[in-house]
């Protein structure tokens, strides 16, 4: 059972653990806890999946937005393997969870597309190390879907899903209470405890989850230099006549995506190339301009007869890291508060693989591994 709650007076309240962040990975995290015993409250500034989980466009694809290639060249073989490896984890396990909520989800693999031909050797030459190492992905030079790009990707096996539907699910799905509308702007240490001070009320607790993705530098000065909040556009046409997509697609190395939904409305977004850590780019002026005239001339390029001007438009908040991976870990001037956050634009294949080595830490002390923040000093 969730207790809803409206902040309407300045309440003083206690519990084990508070989860700030009611997106997918604060709703798994929370959901976890409760089944574990431990008296859990959820306090988010908006609603629950208000923030970047309900404006994300449904897609859990295998791998980051960058290539394989380039990640084999980034990290290493092995590492790039487990990465690869740990977000197939995460929609697996994304999956069995819908499952048993019987939310539903669609299997509709997906492609990544390219729009020139330097990126279609990156995609055939990032085929072919996938294959060696053992992933299920196959090339097509040419476009299967006769719109100009040049060649695609096929992960078979990835997957759709209304992911705010599936938050909401998580967290009515144990005793959780969920505090709206209760933003979080100061965490103070007190004795062994932390205390919580969010909009309308405080929280005196024994542990803190920061689940809060793009915003974790709002909250604490160690993030300034780890996430960079990075914003997307989304525009979603008018249910249109006929089906033009069966699977959801990024292009020019991930940085557009498309997607039709049941109801044949088109989703078609972008995300602006991150800056480096720590700056502010979703505060640039102009930038909601150029993201929407970039997205606009995708459009247009590649789905000439799709009508952009009238759709719908909403924009979210991401996460970006340095080196591109989530961190999980523990604040170190704070202990007892913990963090998963840093996802970039993968956020709903690795929500439920950073809650599962966010709660090995906290429950075991276990080393989160490569996701560890560690190796960012």
């Amino acid at each position: 059972m969730v207790t809803w709650m409206e902040q309407n007076q300045n309440r003083a309240d206690g519990c084990d653990v508070v989860v700030v962040g009611a997106g997918l990975v604060g709703a798994a995290v929370a959901a976890r806890l409760a089944r574990a015993g431990f008296n859990t409250a959820v306090l988010d500034a908006q609603g629950v999946a208000g923030g970047a989980t309900g404006r994300s466009a449904g897609m859990a694809l295998t791998g980051l937005a960058g290539h394989y290639n380039w990640a084999v060249g980034a990290y290493g073989r092995q590492e790039a393997r487990d990465v690869w490896a740990l977000t197939i984890e995460g929609r697996e396990r994304l999956i069995e969870a819908a499952g048993r909520l019987s939310v539903p989800i669609e299997n509709t693999g997906s492609l990544a597309l390219a729009i020139e031909d330097t990126e279609a050797h990156t995609l055939e030459e990032s085929a072919t190390l996938l294959q060696e190492d053992g992933f299920d992905v196959q090339f097509e030079l040419g476009d299967p879907l006769g719109r100009g790009f040049r060649a695609a990707l096929r992960h078979p096996a990835d997957v759709t899903v209304d992911a705010g539907e599936l938050t909401r699910s998580l967290l009515s799905s144990e005793d959780v209470s969920v505090h709206e509308r209760a933003e979080v702007y100061d965490l103070e240490p007190e004795r062994d405890s932390v205390r919580v001070w969010a909009q309308g009320r405080n929280v005196l607790c024994s542990a803190v989850v920061l689940a809060v993705n793009g915003y974790a530098s709002l909250l604490d000065p160690y993030f300034t230099d780890k996430v960079a909040p990075t914003r997307s556009l989304i525009f979603a046409t008018e249910p249109l006549d006929g089906i033009l997509l069966e699977q959801p697609c990024c292009a020019d190395y991930g940085y557009e995506y498309c997607r039709q939904l049941p109801d044949r409305r088109l989703l078609l977004g972008g995300w602006r190339r991150p800056q480096p850590s720590g700056q502010q780019q979703d505060q640039e002026p102009g930038l909601g301009d150029v993201m929407r005239d970039g997205l606009t001339r995708f459009a247009s390029h590649y789905f000439p007869e799709v009508e952009t001007r009238k759709a719908d438009r909403w924009s979210g908040i991401m996460g970006f890291t340095p080196d591109g991976l989530p961190l999980v870990g523990r604040l170190p001037d704070l202990p007892q508060v913990y963090f998963a956050v840093g996802m970039g634009g993968r956020g709903l294949s690795w929500a439920f693989a950073i809650a599962d080595r966010l709660m090995t830490l906290m429950l075991n002390d276990a080393d989160p591994g490569i996701l560890s923040a560690a190796r960012l000093g």
